[in-house]
């Protein structure tokens, strides 16, 4: 009994703080800190050729976890420089989400160990910096050592005016370091701490103690909480980890956007202390904490599970604009873009944690109100809003130069405030005012003004804010579309006839079914995430010359067997995330169709991709870790998507649970955080992303959830909308009952 409150307490601290930026495990302008997993660097990439040489795995630099600047790792590296070769190393930026820009005032720094003492200034190697399609001159690092030592670490601090041709108005794609003079003999340099800091950053001297406020074991995780002081020059909290009290080794470095951290340890059972310390931009440290002490004790499953889903939980509760309360997905100096579709997500996310206590129902009424106010303000089309906005003055974002309004994005966040409509049903002032506000915006979708040219019960996928003939792909199948479709049907003044739920959702336009749709939904998120035009634009070429293709919608049920079991939606390389998508809220069973039954297609799809991946190996010998992807690039790796098997859950509760303590058991050190499981994982290269996406966050959460109690499914089915349309839908479900 004991051990379960101390569970639970330790639950409340995820969310007792409630911050508007974004959580990262460091700062945009930080090139590397750490390696997130031993061995390699894997956002490295090695090459030389002649007689020269530069020490790899897999082209990937190696690492040193036993000498670094900053804990827990460093990049090593050894060379040959030949007199008939060259070799070249680039560190590449990995915030995919953060466009990084420099200012001309802006300095690169990084430290520098000379391992080799017969290394001389002139054999260290030159620098550049690279960005989308171009590269700068290169500098010789030596120039700016701040002295040129052996056997200790030395500062370098480059001018970002001593770099010449760099376009101010482009992010940062790499930093390159290049062969300089030659040599016969290997030279070997550690390297640690690559970052653009300004010119002028606080210097006010760290002489008060850190303070370490709590303490609290799980498992082999261990929960740190502290108290920052309004101190400008702190940069980093420092934490420190002994198992005798008495020799204390640093573990980990932290931003000041966080106020807690998860500490893997390696043993259950043991007593281990801890104490930390401020760093500031010059990485001296304040005085030590207090010390605290904890011993690790092993969670039931069950509780594994709550641990899993609060972490995620805590992803939503602290990543939001604090202007609109809408979501956040990446962190800009010059703005804040929020997501309408993820915040629809974000909602969704908040009810259960208020319902598993994670969070006070004040507090996420609190953050959905803000959002509902933000919307009924903000710019519309017929009530659809755009896919992105600008948190802090409203207006439209539209980072890829398509000014229009997104049906699937409304869907997603209307639906999930039908959902809060129904939670939050006391009689006191603030739950009625966010129920009218909510119906308000609800009534003002105008859902007949989205159908497709000649048809009354089939609707595209978005509307132009510029062009009225501007031609759009029609939504249908087993996606998102569904969701849409529900609602359209539903609305209470602006419905579309029931005739969509056998002409929209069960048949799909085969002239043209979204580019995205075939890209597995992390890489949804990396295009359409404000990163890559260049990719995001080639892709909506190809989607205009789709749609001028004669649209012939054919059904969807094209049956088909695959590794023993029947699919009736016929096998595509899709996302199974696409195909969860529209079960977060719609109960399987709900959908009484005579000619389908969804529950047990969901079960044999899983199982299908399952067995796939499981035969093609995904460099796990342990059969519960699957749920890969193949990123689309020149290598082809393959990386497990986190939410794939663990999401599973909803339908086929061993299998996701399965996956989910296989993912935290094997990997748990590096991959699950104190905001759940990270983006991907590659076990071929031994790579981790350092990012999360919103839609794994989610997924994990509300399918955990809807295995467990049917919540949001039981709400969903509540709505007196939804529910009069699958009356009128499926009459004969009722009289079977």
């Amino acid at each position: 009994m004991k051990l379960r409150l101390l569970f639970f307490a330790l639950l409340s601290l995820f969310v007792l703080h409630n911050t508007s930026t974004l959580k990262a495990d460091t700062y945009p302008e930080v090139i590397f800190d750490n390696s997130l997993v031993s061995g390699v660097y894997a956002r490295s990439n090695v090459d030389y050729s002649g007689n020269s040489w530069v020490e790899n795995l897999n082209k990937h630099l190696l690492v040193s976890d036993t000498l670094f600047f900053t804990p827990g790792n460093a990049l090593s590296l050894q060379y040959k420089s030949g007199n008939h070769g060259q070799w070249q190393v680039d560190l590449h930026y990995s915030r995919q989400k953060i466009n990084y820009q420099v200012d001309l005032s802006d300095f690169l720094l990084l430290k520098v160990y000379v391992k080799t003492e017969h290394t001389e200034k002139k054999d260290l190697p030159k620098i550049a910096i690279r960005q989308r399609g171009s590269q700068t001159n290169t500098l010789n690092l030596a120039s700016f050592m701040e002295s040129f030592e052996y056997n200790m670490w030395v500062n370098v601090k480059i001018p970002i005016a001593s770099f010449k041709n760099l376009d101010l108005r482009e992010p940062i794609s790499a930093i390159s370091l290049y062969q300089n003079a030659t040599s016969d003999a290997t030279h070997q340099i550690f390297i640690d701490q690559v970052e653009f800091l300004p010119r002028n950053s606080s210097n006010v001297k760290l002489s008060s103690p850190a303070v370490l406020s709590s303490i609290t074991a799980y498992d082999k995780q261990v929960y740190l909480q502290w108290q920052l002081p309004l101190t400008p020059s702190i940069r980093y909290i420092k934490i420190y980890r002994s198992e005798n009290n008495k020799d204390f080794s640093p573990v980990a470095i932290r931003p000041i956007t966080m106020q807690s951290c998860l500490d893997f340890v390696p043993t259950l059972d043991k007593t281990y202390y801890y104490k930390i310390a401020w760093v500031d931009y010059n990485y001296m440290e304040s005085p030590f904490s207090e010390v605290k002490e904890v011993k690790t004790q092993r969670l039931s499953e069950e509780q594994l599970l709550d641990l899993v889903q609060s972490a995620h939980v805590n992803y939503f509760v602290e990543n939001h604009d604090i202007n609109s309360g809408m979501y956040l997905p990446s962190h800009r100096k010059d703005k804040a873009v929020v997501s309408v579709q993820e915040s629809g997500n974000a909602v969704l996310s908040l009810i259960v944690g208020v319902e598993r206590g994670r969070l006070s129902r004040q507090v996420a009424l609190s953050r959905i109100s803000k959002m509902v106010y933000f919307l009924m303000k903000a710019q519309n089309r017929y009530g659809f809003f755009p896919p992105y906005f600008d948190g802090r003055i409203g207006l439209p974002e539209y980072p890829h130069g398509d000014p229009s309004y997104d049906v699937v994005a409304t869907t997603s966040m209307v639906e999930a405030l039908l959902i809060a409509r129904q939670y939050f049903a006391n009689e006191d002032e603030l739950e009625s005012d966010l129920r009218n506000r909510i119906t308000k915006l609800w009534e003002n979708i105008q859902w007949n003004k989205v159908v497709a040219d000649d048809l009354e019960d089939v609707l595209i996928d978005k509307i132009s804010g510029v062009d009225s003939t501007a031609k759009h792909t029609t939504l249908g199948g087993i996606n998102e579309s569904m969701n849409a479709y529900m609602l359209a049907m539903a609305s209470p003044k602006h419905a579309i006839p029931l005739s969509a739920y056998e002409q929209g959702i069960k048949k799909i336009d085969e002239g043209f079914e979204p580019v995205y749709h075939s890209i597995d939904s992390l890489v949804q998120d990396s295009v359409r995430s404000l990163i890559n035009p260049l990719i995001w634009d080639s892709l909506t070429l190809m989607s205009k010359d789709s749609v001028t293709m004669n649209r012939v919608r054919t059904s969807i049920l094209k049956d088909t067997t695959l590794y023993g079991e029947n699919l009736v939606f016929e096998y595509k390389n899709n996302s199974l995330l696409d195909l969860y998508r529209p079960f977060f809220t719609i109960d399987p069973l709900l959908l009484a169709d005579p000619e389908i039954n969804f529950k047990e297609a969901l079960q044999n799809y899983i199982k299908v991709r399952k067995r796939r991946d499981n035969e093609v190996g995904v460099g796990s010998t342990n059969s519960d870790i699957w749920g890969f992807y193949q990123f689309r690039d020149s290598i082809g790796n393959f990386r497990i998507n986190p939410a794939i098997g663990p999401s599973a859950i909803f339908v086929l509760p061993e299998v996701g649970k399965k996956a989910i303590l296989a993912l935290y058991e094997n990997y748990g050190d590096n991959f699950f955080t104190e905001y759940g499981f990270r983006a991907w994982l590659d076990l071929r290269n031994n790579d981790v992303s350092e990012e999360y996406f919103a839609r794994n966050q989610a997924a994990i959460i509300i399918s955990i959830e809807n295995a467990r109690s049917g919540l949001l499914w039981r709400l969903y089915a509540e709505i007196p909308e939804i529910k009069k349309v699958l009356h009128e839908l499926f009459p004969e479900a009722e009289k079977s009952e």
